[in-house]
């Protein structure tokens, strides 16, 4: 029986292999906000302010990548640049300004990537409407569950890691709104910009953004300070999360699609909690532990079962797919109803 086994066994293709590399660095990349959150917390330097130097820096990165991909070439749409500046000041700007306020503040990395987790489920309901597809009860359920899971690991954080007040952990309750709002824009208006140019001008937003917040905050815009913890906290934002979280972003997108992308955000709060702990010393207790498991089942159910019937729950340019599929669609059969009935 086991020589039969063996012997039917095949190696992994290399389809097989890189689909797996791309959602292992999805994962990762997209968890290492979370981490480099906590670092620039632990940095000599304001968090807001090496946030706003972050967001310059690899504005100044992706204006040359723009230069390079459209060779030089003026884009004459202010319209659409102005539109992507609004949401990446949501989807970039508002959401990591609050996570950073919430980690900032005493919240545990792995309970803001839990409660950020929401956003595909959040999106997915806050756009039923717009993408003319209405959430199903499982989706209702699944949404509740992982509520409850949060609710549990708040619980258990209050008294842990940080001793962050209550109030702190409705900041990333606003972060998912932020990034859940920004998304149902970009899902009203199909991408028409390179997307070397979509992300200049969102990256540039969120600069503004983490400006403007220092500024009010009282720390300025001072510089980085060049001593080790600061700079790894630097290359850690800007080579993983900001780059690395895009462009595997985007791999996912093509290789997955927008709902199995989404479902593997619900796998970073377990990658983020792994982080923490190795990195800072941060285990959850036993309550968080079943909150942490509750929040991943309630996700991952939530959106098997939107993907069941072909629902996207992306963020960021993920949702401008379901938009532009659907004109298409229409443009084959121009009599099909605009929503789906039933």
């Amino acid at each position: 029986m086991l020589a039969r086994q063996w012997v039917q066994w095949a190696p992994p293709q290399p389809q097989q292999l890189g689909s797996l590399a791309i959602a292992v660095g999805f994962v990762i990349c997209w968890s290492s906000g979370f981490v480099g959150s906590r670092l620039a917390v632990a940095a000599e330097s304001p968090a807001l302010s090496l946030y706003a130097w972050r967001f310059a820096l690899a504005t100044l990165l992706a204006g040359l990548w723009t230069l390079i991909a459209t060779r030089a070439k003026r884009t004459r749409a202010p319209g659409a640049l102005a539109h992507e500046a609004l949401v990446g000041s949501l989807t970039v700007g508002g959401y990591l300004l609050a996570m950073l306020l919430a980690v900032e503040s005493g919240v545990s990395a792995g309970v803001a990537a839990l409660i950020g987790a929401l956003q595909p489920l959040a999106a997915t309901l806050m756009a039923g409407r717009l993408l003319g597809e209405r959430p199903r009860m499982a989706q209702w359920l699944g949404l509740g569950v992982a509520t409850l899971g949060a609710g549990l690991s708040v619980m258990d954080d209050l008294g842990g890691v940080g001793g962050a007040p209550l109030w702190a952990y409705g900041l990333p309750l606003l972060a998912v709104i932020a990034v859940s709002l920004g998304s149902v824009l970009s899902a009203g208006r199909p991408a028409t910009l390179p997307m070397a140019t979509r992300l200049t001008a969102q990256l540039a937003a969120a600069t503004l953004v983490f400006a403007l917040a220092a500024w009010l905050s009282g720390e300025g815009l001072p510089a980085p300070a060049l001593e080790a913890e600061t700079l790894a906290a630097l290359a850690w934002l800007i080579l993983l999360a900001t780059f690395g979280g895009y462009g595997f972003f985007n791999a996912s997108l093509q290789r997955f699609g927008v709902s199995q992308s989404a479902a593997l955000v619900a796998l970073t709060p377990a990658a983020t909690l792994a982080a923490t702990a190795l990195m800072f010393g941060e285990w959850p207790g036993m309550l968080g532990a079943a909150g942490m498991a509750l929040g991943l089942l309630g996700a991952v159910s939530a959106l098997a079962s939107g993907r069941r019937r072909g629902r996207g729950a992306g963020g960021h340019v993920a949702t401008a797919r379901p938009v532009t599929e659907r004109e298409a669609r229409r443009r084959v059969r121009p009599n099909a109803p605009t929503t789906r009935r039933g």
